[in-house]
């Protein structure tokens, strides 16, 4: 029996768990014992239930004050504003991980969106996996260019000098935490993630966050767990899903799909009873709790999500055409993929309304056609091999 250790650092809701869940299910199997260091341990009987797992807190940066994402120009920025704040804090995970990592001895370990785990590991002689969207696993850059871009970044000459020092001095402040550890400097930042021996892909090419990777094996997203099936609030009109968070201009967007006569499902988490009151019709019905995406896509339209990787590729699949208001940089990056597609359209979380937006919905019949094709084309290259492949592969790292 080996030890198999799962981590989830950062990130929030279902999916992250929920792409754990078949490599556990797999190492269980196998008959080996497997430890989850997550960060919201809540969730856990929700997305792993049934699965006999030990459990223990995750380390995270903790207290993160909202920042305009947009000023993130690559991975690297991410890192230095969602992590860590400099070394004397970082010092203070990676000892946290490293006790981890001596308490459970594992024989693998599998990252679900988990740098600062990584950088914790690397020397450390146990296999290691990334799961998750492509977005937990960013490319090595080619030779001269700054690692991990985002497709939002004009990569002027300018810009590149800065991308270039600011990984310079992020790397100068890893290595400075590991040397308090006598632990080996990193040669560059995509050594945080050329470390591994695998990289299970959960997405598709479509909706990988930093594009197409040719030569990579996408197994395709996780299937979310059964829901009840959702039931509309009227027999007729147009049928939008909505599953959103609270954000500023909700109510612009509750006001402007009331006056579009649309007939609305939604699920919004924080939404204030006053709201739900104004705008509860037999045409719009708030949601208690979530409702089966599958049946969801049957049924409706078109979608509105802030971006969810789980959510939209769900909706993405069944061919449902979607209506985007990212929260943050990641959302924004596989939003902006099914834009390019044509098979999407993206607002703004603090617009001044969304009538133009919500008209194009209605009224543009490329949007279905162009969801349709990408979704025959995802249902075409889906891969019938994806559990067995993560078997042979957990089987191959743990012999």
């Amino acid at each position: 029996m080996a030890n198999v250790l799962c981590v989830w650092e950062q990130g929030a809701n279902l999916g992250h768990l929920s792409n754990l869940r078949l490599s556990i299910e797999i190492a269980l199997q196998l008959g080996h014992r497997v430890v989850l260091a997550a960060r919201e341990l809540h969730r856990v009987p929700e997305a792993l239930s049934g699965l006999s797992v030990e459990l223990l807190p995750a380390p995270f940066k903790q207290n993160v004050r909202p920042a305009d994402q947009s000023a993130f120009l690559s991975f690297t920025h991410l890192l230095a504003r969602q992590c860590f704040s400099g070394a004397v804090e970082l010092e203070m995970y990676l000892r946290a991980w490293g006790a981890i990592f001596d308490l459970v001895k594992p024989d693998l370990v599998l990252y679900e969106h988990s740098p600062t785990a990584l950088i914790a590991s690397h020397g450390r002689s146990f296999r290691k996996v990334t799961v998750g969207s492509g977005f937990m696993s960013p490319p090595s850059p080619a030779p001269g260019m700054p690692f991990a871009p985002f497709s939002t970044t004009v990569l002027t000459p300018d810009v590149l000098v800065r991308l270039k020092t600011d990984e310079e001095q992020l790397l100068a402040v890893i290595n400075q935490a590991r040397s308090m550890l006598a632990m080996a400097p990193l040669a560059r930042l995509a050594d945080i993630y050329d470390q591994v021996d695998d990289r299970f892909f959960m997405t598709w090419p479509e909706t990988d966050h930093f594009g197409a990777r040719p030569g990579q094996r996408y197994l395709g997203p996780t299937a979310l767990a059964a829901k009840p099936a959702a039931v509309w609030p009227a027999p007729s009109g147009p049928r939008v899903f909505g599953y959103l968070q609270n954000m500023p201009a909700l109510e612009l967007l509750l006001r402007d799909l009331r006056a579009a006569g649309v007939c609305a499902l939604l699920w919004i988490n924080d939404l204030s009873p006053s709201l739900r009151q104004a705008y509860t019709s037999q045409r719009m019905k708030f949601l208690d709790q979530l409702v089966d995406l599958k049946s969801v896509a049957d049924q409706a339209d078109w979608a509105i999500s802030h971006g969810n990787h789980s959510t939209l590729s769900t909706l993405m699949v069944a061919g449902l055409p979607q209506l985007l208001i990212p929260r943050h940089q990641e959302q924004l990056l596989v939003a902006r993929r099914l834009v390019d597609q044509g098979c999407a359209l993206i607002a703004y979380q603090d617009q001044a309304g969304f009538a133009r937006e919500i008209s194009a919905m209605l009224s543009n019949p490329a949007l279905r056609a162009n969801a349709r094709a990408v979704a025959q084309r995802c249902r075409q290259r889906g891969d019938p091999e994806a559990l067995a492949y993560v078997r042979s592969s957990l089987e191959s790292l743990l012999r």
